[in-house]
């Protein structure tokens, strides 16, 4: 196509007429590779269109050229691509294909503005110095030097291959300063998702996704603001993280298709719902960005890769829904190192109304139930800190099928209400003012089987709870009591108040390194940690058959009295038998 309109040049800027994308790719004159997808060829097109708009037109026609310049002239491209898509194949075939055009100009940096001789530097930025070595760098190198038309006009280094013309490409990673002093035109930042999304020295100015894009994106605006590239390129990690929400932040309009397709599990199998399972996605069709030069792409591996079908996926899906869905679909359910994996369940369980008014008041149409016990637990604030107290109780117990004709016995519990303390500038939460609220608990109508705590600070409030006859013990929260909480989250047993700052907390908790459940740098898990110490409370202490009444003697007639109703033989025959085992 350029050869056709090549001899209508009147400006002489082309040292030699460039080739088509498909020519360069397919023909064993330049890379020499098999057909791309279509969605791959328009990826390389929008990566490497980097002539300007009347070139363009002398080169394709008027109409054309100018039809093609406003298709692909990009300054950011953003791709969720789903895992073994294709998504490295086709970076290296766009940075190669840059390279070429830019060879093609007589002089590339003066037809950019710059002294002629000027650098025109390329990177591809990695997570790590394996991936950049593996990956991108030997693809990169592989493709040039297989490549016939690039023969004598590159001279590879370990990190970087030279080309005539003052042309470099780097393989950078995010472990090094992989940036400094270059003329960036173009800055590939290969799966962005998987760098940090948080710093974890303190220092604001580290390496997280974040950090980096604004890096880059400003040294490439600093150099080549009108045909200057940033590429972010990755599955993303979780729902919310660097890719996904650039993604979304672009986006003006967008059209929105639901896709499905069911599987058959066992094809030597008879056909049926047992032998049958569906995944459901959804497709986006963009009309229209926020801002001028965007294009942002998200499809499944099978759509980007024409050497991929989704039956190739069958079991991923079927071992792991949530997982498969993150990496072929880029359609992730929850972070790869959040605690809650699904999302979904989190949300579909917080049903109820926090029946507590900003001022920690309880709304008058909610009665607690005489018939139940109440378990409180309170994560006390330290200085900067919330302070959050929770209450649940056990509904009911119910029988769960564990496996074929096995049935556990399960708590259904609800969490009845969350309250919480925020610092104030004078100074952190007045626990006194915590423990008033505890106390009046009783008269609200609650009948109180146990309040625990969090080891800080809470041993003074914990005798004076006491002196008025409630029991108390001290509870740190940790990962044990996690898992039986997310147990019940994904079994669907339990019940809370939907408050957004619960959901966010809960959302964001995330496996340490040290196997702790923890909050992430800057974020919090008060509320988290009150709902979970509660619950736990609540499962642990009441009992399946006569939990009630064995907790009201406890704490209402007291331990003694309890214990000389046992002697004289006027308690129930399985009550004694338990109080017999103390």
């Amino acid at each position: 196509m350029f050869n056709d309109f090549f001899d209508a040049l009147k400006d002489e800027q082309f040292e030699e007429n460039p080739v088509d994308v498909k020519t360069f790719v397919e023909s064993p004159d330049y890379l020499g590779q098999p057909p791309l997808s279509a969605i791959q060829y328009d990826i390389v097109e929008a990566m490497s269109q980097i002539y300007k708009k009347p070139d363009l037109q002398n080169l394709l026609g008027m109409d054309v050229g100018a039809k093609h310049y406003d298709k692909y002239t990009k300054n950011e491209i953003i791709l969720q691509l789903g895992k073994g898509s294709g998504k490295d194949h086709t970076s290296t075939v766009a940075c190669a294909y840059v390279v070429y055009k830019l060879l093609c100009l007589k002089d590339p940096a003066r037809y950019f503005g710059k002294p002629s001789g000027d650098a025109i530097d390329i990177i591809n930025v990695a997570v790590n110095a394996e991936q950049a070595k593996n990956v991108f760098f030997k693809g990169f190198k592989n493709k040039i030097e297989k490549s016939p038309w690039f023969a004598g006009r590159y001279d590879p280094k370990v990190n970087s291959i030279g080309f005539n013309k003052s042309i470099t490409v780097y393989s950078g990673h995010s472990e090094r300063e992989s940036h400094e002093g270059l003329n960036l035109f173009m800055a590939v930042l290969d799966e962005i998702s998987g760098f940090a999304s948080e710093v974890g020295t303190g220092n604001d100015q580290g390496k997280t996704a974040d950090n980096l894009y604004k890096a880059f994106r400003g040294t490439v605006d600093s150099r080549f603001p009108d045909l200057g590239k940033v590429v972010l390129l990755s599955f993303p990690r979780y729902a919310g993280d660097f890719i996904s929400k650039r993604y979304e932040d672009v986006i003006m309009e967008k059209e929105v298709i639901e896709r499905r397709h069911t599987f058959t599990i066992n094809e030597e199998l008879p056909e049926g719902p047992d032998n049958q399972f569906e995944i459901v996605w959804e497709e986006d069709h963009i009309l229209s960005y926020k801002y001028p030069r965007m294009f942002a792409l998200k499809r499944p591996t099978w759509e980007v890769n024409p050497t991929r079908k989704i039956e190739d996926f069958k079991i991923a899906f079927l071992t792991d829904m949530g997982d498969a869905m993150m990496r072929f679909l880029c359609t992730p359910t929850f972070s790869s190192d959040s605690f809650f994996k699904q999302r979904d369940k989190l949300e579909k369980c917080m049903t109820l109304r926090n029946p507590i008014d900003p001022h920690r008041r309880f709304d008058l149409t909610f009665k607690p139930d005489p018939d139940k016990l109440y378990y409180v637990h309170a994560d006390l604030a330290q200085k900067h800190d919330k302070c959050a107290v929770a209450i649940a109780h056990v509904d009911k117990w119910v029988n769960v099928q564990v496996i074929k004709d096995y049935e556990q016995v399960a708590p259904i519990v609800v969490v009845d209400a969350v309250a919480w303390w925020e610092p104030k500038v004078e100074g952190p939460v007045n626990l006194s003012e915590v423990k008033n609220w505890i106390i009046n608990l009783r008269r609200e109508g609650f009948n109180i089987g146990m309040v625990t705590f969090d080891r800080w600070q809470s041993f003074d409030i914990q005798q004076e709870l006491k002196a008025v006859g409630m029991r108390t013990d001290t509870v740190s929260v940790a990962k044990k009591h996690y898992e039986d909480l997310a147990m019940m989250i994904y079994e669907e047993r339990i019940a809370m108040p939907r408050i957004p700052l619960l959901l966010e907390e809960m959302a964001e908790l995330k496996i340490m390194k040290n196997n702790r459940v923890d909050h992430p740098r800057k974020k919090s898990k008060d509320l988290a940690d009150a709902v979970c110490g509660a619950v736990f409370g609540a499962i642990s202490h009441t009992s399946r058959v006569v939990g009630r009444y064995l907790e009201q003697y406890l704490t209402q007639v007291g331990t003694l009295i309890l214990r000389l109703r046992f002697i004289h033989g006027v308690l129930p025959a399985d009550l004694r038998k338990r109080i017999s085992l103390w």
